[in-house]
């Protein structure tokens, strides 16, 4: 679901102006964008993983690079005996952990901005973008294992309707790249039973 919610504008200081930072290449920012995207996929597999821990699930274990039943997993969580009323919350576990990321990497950049931070700001900020285009429309078959596939499967949100709310968030953190402002913020508000994406429009 995406909710659109009219607040405040609050610029954080050293942010107020479009982002015009160039970073010069070296022959260690391969190793950092590796350990970038490790970090995120990391970070977004241990969201499932705290989720199914705190509630209440069973042997919740985590994979990476991983080949299971024929399909190849990035990061692959599993759990037992979920409650089946946080479904959806553990699903999205994983996007609610790289939106925190992202939040914590763009800080990172504005203040002091690196070769890993901004490899970090990028795969945290399109984490959800690129899962659901991957796991609707490039993988061979929909797995539900991938997390958008088991989204839809609990919600009954079309592919469509799952993308362009990915879509919309990918938009929303690149423009707060490329602003330097807050004034679109997306985020994650979640219980045990629900979550919601939000868009935070700040006037």
């Amino acid at each position: 679901m995406l909710i659109l919610t009219p607040t405040t504008a609050r610029s954080s200081e050293g942010a107020k102006q479009r982002s015009s930072v160039t970073l010069e290449w070296s022959v260690t920012d391969p190793l950092a964008i590796g350990l970038a995207f490790l970090s995120n996929i990391a970070i977004h597999e241990s969201g499932h993983y705290l989720v199914a821990e705190g509630v209440g699930a069973r042997d919740a274990s985590l994979k990476f690079f991983s080949q299971e039943d024929g399909a190849f997993f990035l990061g692959l969580s599993t759990v037992r005996n979920l409650p089946e009323e946080s479904s959806i919350t553990y699903k999205l576990g994983g996007e609610i952990a790289a939106s925190y990321t992202f939040e914590f990497a763009l800080q990172g950049y504005r203040q002091r901005p690196t070769t890993y931070n901004a490899a970090l700001l990028f795969f945290s900020g399109t984490d959800l973008f690129w899962y659901t285009a991957f796991a609707f429309y490039l993988a061979p078959a929909e797995d539900a294992r991938y997390d958008p596939v088991g989204i839809r499967e609990v919600t009954g949100f079309s592919r469509g309707t799952l993308l362009g709310a990915a879509s919309a968030q990918l938009a929303a953190n690149a423009y707060r790249v490329w602003s330097g402002t807050d004034r679109v913020v997306p985020s994650f508000s979640y219980d045990r039973r629900s979550a919601l994406l939000n868009l935070t429009l700040r006037f």
